[in-house]
């Protein structure tokens, strides 16, 4: 959402609390997709796609299969 080009360098810099600092900076000055998306969803102009959080979640425990990380 910030525009930037994620690169090795950019991933290298990035740490929680710098992902946290943006994510708080976002919820105020909020990016231009993302403000855009929510207006038009708000109007019912648009809905986002449904994310499919069953077939993730199973996806995730079968890398796992004893439970344990």
């Amino acid at each position: 959402m910030s525009g930037e080009a994620w690169t090795d360098a950019l991933e290298s810099e990035l740490t929680f609390p710098r992902i946290v600092a943006r994510h708080d900076y976002w919820r105020e000055n909020p990016p231009t997709p993302a403000l855009l998306a929510a207006i038009a969803a708000g109007l019912g102009v648009w809905e986002p796609k449904r994310r499919r959080t069953g077939e993730s979640v199973a996806a995730l425990r079968g890398l796992f299969p004893s439970g344990r990380i």
